[in-house]
């Protein structure tokens, strides 16, 4: 009998069977930590976020004091080894959820990110993140996302074959001379589930890029163009 996990928030109370690899029973957990991610049993990402910011607001207190005599460029040193390193982590899978499960998450981020730089409650979210160059959580998904792209698109040698060929771009399908000959071939969902796979959240980032970037090859011209769209994007939304 095999179980898939439902993208909506129904319990679904399993069948008690004993599951064994030989000899061996498998104990039935509610979530376990792979490569540093936590996986629950119901794939919403929630046992993770909740350990990220378990972890993070230990450095509210730390920031705080150091903030009152450490120079500022010290304090975004610190910051990015610290809190930004953590939240990077592992990002293309668990911000991959709801905005409520991400939304505390985000709070305390940006609470770091105030104190750092001695900034008020008035201050402009949007501040806060092009004064360090980096982006909110939901934006540093896509940020990350798009970077996968690129990799499996231009076929990175550090990439593992099996990427190459989840993303078939345009030009595969039909020999039509069209401005989208460069896209990714995206293939329409019908559930939410759907809607929020990797390879199509991946393909729907990429079509709406502007051309001009799309054609970079370069890993590191792309990531310095892409992080100028997103920053901008930010400095108009301020």
């Amino acid at each position: 009998m095999l179980y898939s996990f439902p993208p909506n928030s129904e319990v679904i109370s399993p069948v008690d069977f004993n599951l064994k690899v030989g000899s061996y029973t498998i104990t039935r957990v509610t979530n376990t930590k792979f490569l540093g991610v936590t996986i629950d049993e119901k794939l919403n990402w929630s046992s993770h976020i909740d350990e990220l910011k378990t972890n993070l607001r230990r450095f509210v207190g730390i920031f705080y004091k150091l903030s009152c005599y450490t120079p500022q460029n010290i304090l975004k040193m610190l910051y990015y080894s610290m809190v930004h390193s953590k939240i990077v982590y592992g990002i293309e899978v668990y911000a991959n959820t709801y905005q409520t499960f991400l939304h505390d998450l985000i709070i305390l981020n940006n609470r770091i990110l105030r104190i750092n730089q001695k900034q008020n409650r008035h201050t402009h979210v949007e501040e806060l993140y092009l004064s360090y160059k980096t982006l909110p959580i939901d934006k540093l998904f896509n940020y990350r996302l798009l970077l996968h792209a690129h990799a499996v698109i231009n076929k990175s040698n550090n990439m593992p074959p099996f990427f190459h060929k989840t993303f078939i771009l345009n030009n595969q399908i039909h020999t039509h001379n069209t401005r989208s000959q460069q896209d990714i071939h995206r293939t329409s969902f019908k559930s939410a589930f759907g809607r929020k796979t990797t390879t199509n959240l991946c393909s729907q980032l990429w079509n709406d890029l502007p051309r001009e970037i799309k054609e970079i090859g370069p890993e590191s011209g792309f990531k310095r163009s892409l992080k100028n769209l997103f920053l901008q994007q930010l400095t108009s939304s301020s």
